[in-house]
């Protein structure tokens, strides 16, 4: 009989261990009557606690995330000994209108409040460095060392912006995300409120109109809206106007802009996004395992892509919507409406002025995220019908292999073994910057030194020799020189190429020179400047001998 007791008592322990701890169960369980305490303490159970250890694991997973996340900009930022002035002066650095700013602009908003990070430089000393400004602040550091030092961080973003002549930075997504997170506590606002609860029920209701697919049930809906608009016609035709207490349409109002203000936050993190998927495209091209031959066909058939990507067709909807003109105007009227009630006048300054330009804000961001949109598809299009991703993959082909290699070796070669291998070391000319002067695209410079050449005493001969060879217009020639000659009795080279230009260059020369050779008559010791404009529109000068035509050159 105490045998078949105690069986029945291990049962329930094996139960109840099941869902709980042993030690719990233990606790939990009275002894049965005709156990002896010996029996009872017997009694144990090798089924593990699934429960637990599930949670376990959970809370193992959560820390692991929680430690990549400790990494990132954001938490770091927050985290950093100069939190408090680096967010305060960014803060001020990029206000609302000013989401960009060149280097050189930055670095003086920056050193205007310079001040308020050498303050804290006696605090920082032995302290963490997490924040990329603390270290090396023992002799102060300029505005534009902490600027690098920000970009290096992640608390910047530097953009190369082909439209501006310096290099442009803006906040990085992390440092967006603290200042809102410290806006937040600054200005904490309840969000379990009547008319947050209201926005969510309605749009249950109405994601749960636009996704029925029962016809009748789609007719009943429309059919209890319908009359719930007679109603409302009815009760204002009979003189009786609802409306909500002016407490309750301002919270519902700044509701709506808390909403409307966290949409441009996402603009910055909407580009880096972008920038990631080009890269991962990019990444499964050159791999050579999944399926690249597939994105291939699709890039070379002109398929967008980054726009059929998850965050490319969220933008895509949102652009479209934002830019509908019907959409855009009737909600324009409908802000302007807003801003004549009388809540309307509770709101603060900025609150008002985030109303009215509640839409206008979000077009030029919009337009930037597009604009890289279109270019890292023009980008990637380029690199895939140029057939560079070929290149790009025997190069990566190669250093893995290298890279294979160099594992393969690397417990049986010490680190310390001398390679037989010599390369000649690379050498520089080293020289100050102030040395080189600057180019003024302005300044047209000082015009090139004429190339002058010794003269020569041409023959008759070589004069025949380039006229048949350079095929020269000797018959035109001779009528030039008659023409000019006739109207004055006498004519020299240079008179006939001022009165009839030089139509073939230097080769006109050649020929005036060769018919001076054999029939005009020379002035020893005399030369004359002649000029002429060559094919290639230049203007050229030349020194030759003075001859003067006193008699028609006779046609030949």
């Amino acid at each position: 009989m105490t045998t078949g007791m105690a069986g029945s008592a291990r049962s329930v322990l094996r139960q109840a261990c099941s869902v709980q701890s042993w030690s719990t169960a233990w606790r939990g369980v009275r002894p049965l009557r005709g156990l002896s305490p010996l029996d009872s303490l017997t009694v144990t159970t090798t089924e593990p606690n699934r429960w637990t250890d599930r949670r376990s694991d959970a809370v193992s997973a959560r820390k692991e995330a929680y430690e990549q996340l400790r990494r990132a900009s954001t938490w770091r930022l927050l985290a950093a000994t100069k939190a408090p002035a680096v967010l305060a002066i960014l803060q001020a650095t990029f206000p609302s209108g000013d989401r960009r700013l060149p280097r050189s602009e930055l670095v003086a908003r920056v050193g205007a409040h310079l001040a308020l990070l050498h303050d804290d430089e006696a605090a920082a000393d032995g302290s963490d460095t997490a924040d990329g400004v603390e270290e090396e602040t023992r002799g102060g550091r300029s505005a534009a060392e902490y600027v690098d030092a920000w970009v290096r961080e992640g608390y910047l973003t530097r953009r190369d912006d082909p439209q501006h002549t310096e290099t442009t930075f803006e906040p990085s997504p992390a440092t967006i995300d603290a200042i809102q997170f410290i806006a937040s506590l600054e200005e904490h606002r309840p969000t379990t409120t009547q008319s947050r609860l209201q926005l969510v029920i309605q749009q249950f209701d109405r994601l749960a109109q636009e996704t029925e697919t029962d016809r009748d049930v789609r007719l009943a809906d429309l059919q209890r809206r319908r009359e719930r608009i007679e109603q409302e016609i009815r009760e204002l035709a009979e003189g009786e106007l609802l409306l909500p207490s002016s407490e309750a349409s301002v919270d519902r109002l700044r509701d709506i802009l808390q909403i409307a203000a966290e949409l441009s936050g996402d603009f910055l993190q909407y580009r880096e996004d972008l920038r990631a998927v080009d890269l991962h495209l990019r990444e499964q091209i050159l791999s050579p395992e999944g399926s690249r031959g597939e994105i291939l066909e699709q890039l070379l058939a002109g398929d967008d892509l980054l726009g059929q990507s998850t965050v490319g067709r969220t933008f895509t909807a949102f652009f479209r919507m934002l830019n509908d003109p019907v959409q855009t105007r009737t909600t324009q009227e409908l802000v302007d409406r807003l801003l004549e009630r009388d809540f309307a006048r509770s709101l603060s300054r900025d609150e008002r002025e985030l109303l009215a330009n509640v839409f206008s804000d979000l077009y030029e961001p919009a337009q930037e995220v597009l604009d890289v949109k279109t270019e890292l598809y023009r980008s990637l299009a380029r690199f895939v019908r140029s057939q560079d991703f070929r290149q790009h993959r025997v190069l990566l082909e190669a250093l893995q292999e290298a890279q294979g290699v160099a594992l393969a070796q690397k417990d049986e070669v010490s680190t310390r073994t001398a390679f037989p291998l010599e390369l000649d070391l690379s050498r520089v000319l080293v020289s100050s910057v102030a040395q080189h002067r600057l180019k003024d695209p302005t300044d047209p410079g000082a015009p090139a030194e004429a190339e002058v050449h010794d003269a020569t005493a041409l023959s008759v001969e070589v004069l025949q020799d380039l006229v048949r060879t350079n095929d020269i217009d000797i018959v035109g020639l001779t009528t030039q020189v008659n023409d000019v000659r006739g109207r004055s009795g006498q004519a020299t080279i240079g008179d006939v190429l001022r009165e009839r230009p030089a139509e073939q260059g230097l080769a006109s020369v050649i020929g005036l020179m060769f018919l001076a050779t054999t029939h005009a008559q020379p002035r020893e010791g005399s030369t004359e400047i002649v000029t002429w404009r060559e094919l290639d529109g230049n203007d050229y000068a030349a020194k030759v001998p003075s001859f003067f035509f006193l008699d028609d050159v006779p046609a030949e």
